[in-house]
This record gives structure tokens, sequence and C-alpha cells, in this order.
């Protein structure tokens, strides 16, 4: 039989010409998935991209922002601390085997400086500070101390002293410092004659048995 005419399906109906088969509701539902998920996915390439630029921005903020400024220490003790001889001030009659010498210190600027020791350069020769230390001496003034040599042992004192050095230990609100004194002048002078006296120019024993 031959003729043209809608084609008939199962109980005689009709399919109408615009109901999708079943392959076409899928492939209708996964290309509503597919934008969806495209939508989303271009969400959060957006998102990523905001966070990344908020993080530059605020990394940038850190590196361009100006540091704050770090506390000045002060000088150093040694850098400030200033010691001379007084020899021509009058100082307490020693006892005997040692020697009484006279000092001035002050401390030009910054914080005060403290003495917290004194040591003559040569072995054998000791030495005490008055006022006792630990001595303090504030910024602008000046004190006067005395440092008493005491000689233990004779035996390789240099009696003839050319450019003698006191060590002594400072402090102040920065550093404890070790620094080495040169004095020429008169302390020379007067501590050779000290030497002289207790030692004696050919003397290799002890102050006590010379």
């Amino acid at each position: 039989m031959s003729g043209i005419g809608p084609v008939e399906g199962p109980g005689g109906r009709t399919p109408s010409v615009n109901t999708p088969l079943l392959p076409g509701r899928w492939s209708h539902r996964w290309e509503v998935r597919r934008a969806a998920l495209s939508a989303r996915g271009r969400w959060a390439v957006k998102v990523a991209t905001a966070a990344l630029a908020a993080v530059a921005v605020v990394g940038l903020g850190h590196a361009l922002r100006t540091p704050e400024p770090v506390p000045d220490p002060g000088p150093w003790p040694a850098q400030v601390t200033y010691i001379a001889y007084e020899s021509g001030r009058p100082q307490p009659q020693p006892a005997a085997g040692s020697g009484v010498f006279g000092f001035v210190v002050s401390v030009r600027d910054g914080s005060p400086v403290t003495i917290l020791g004194v040591t003559p350069s040569f072995e054998g020769l000791g030495a005490e500070i008055g006022p006792s230390t630990p001595l303090t001496v504030k910024q602008g003034t000046t004190r006067h101390i005395t440092i008493k040599m005491i000689v233990h042992k004779c035996s390789g004192l240099p009696l003839d002293v050319d450019l003698p050095v006191l060590d002594v230990t400072l402090r102040n609100t920065r550093a404890i410092q070790n620094q080495s004194f040169i004095f020429g002048g008169g302390y020379p002078r007067d501590l050779s004659a000290f030497l002289h006296r207790i030692c004696r120019p050919t003397s290799t024993s002890s102050p006590s048995a010379p």
C-alpha cells in the first residue's frame, strides 16, 4: 500500500512533531547542565582571580609600607667617657707597698656610664678604685676618683714606664665595654717614681723583701 501521511505509532496514535524523542531529551539536559557547570566555572575563576588580586594588593601594601623607626640605642660607653690624670691634686697618704693616684672622669653624652672595674696592664700590679665600684657618672658631670696601685710582685714590673695603660670596664644602657686608656703627661713619671720607691731598680723579689 502506498501513500503519504503521518506515521502512526503503537495503538494507532500519531506522535506530535514538537515532542522530542528520548535521546533528544538527554541531549537537552546535558546542554543545560553543561551551561550551568560553565557558569560555575566562570564564577570560580572570577572568585580566584579576585582573591589573588586582593593578596597582591595586600603584599604590595606591606612592601610599600614605611618601616617603623628603630629606637636609637645611644652611643657606646667608650665613645663618651673621658678619663684624665690629675697630677697636681693632693692624694691621701698611701699604705706601705701602695700608691694613690688621682683621676677625673667625665661623660659627654648619652645615658649614665658606670665604671665596673679598673685593671693595670702590668702583671704583679693591682688597682683599687675609690669610691668603690660600681661607680656611676651621669651625662655632663665630672667625678674625681682615686686609683690605689698595689704592688704584688716586683719581678717583671717595668720600673721606668713610658705610656702606662689602664683597662677600664664601662657600662651604659647600650653595652658593656672594656676600654684601654693610655695616659701621658705626669702619670708615667709619678708611676715610675712609685715603682722605683717600692721595688728599687735592682730588686727581683717581692715588695716585702726588696
